[in-house]
């Protein structure tokens, strides 16, 4: 499945400065030995539920995240099947 998003000048900056630490952490973390990977992984790890509040359009919305323990889906292909569900339409 191809995805084309259209991004402004400055999403573009945005999106290549992530793609470029994501390359960098992957370099680094590729250059450690497993147990070192995991230690670095533990102490890098978000330990709190992720939450935030965005307001759009005048509408103040609440986004908590929560994972499941017991989920057979992985976080790739429930964001994959959410994009083409929505594109579809």
């Amino acid at each position: 499945m191809n995805i084309v998003l259209d991004l402004t000048e400055r999403e573009q900056e945005i999106f290549d400065e992530v793609m470029k630490r994501i390359d960098e952490t992957a370099a680094f973390l590729a250059g450690l030995s497993h147990m070192e990977r995991l230690i670095w992984l533990k102490e890098h790890q978000y330990s709190h539920p992720i939450s935030f509040e965005r307001e759009i359009g005048g509408t103040i919305y609440a986004v908590n995240v929560h994972f499941s323990e017991s989920a057979t889906e992985t976080t790739e292909g429930k964001v994959n099947r959410i994009l083409t569900q929505n594109i579809a339409r």
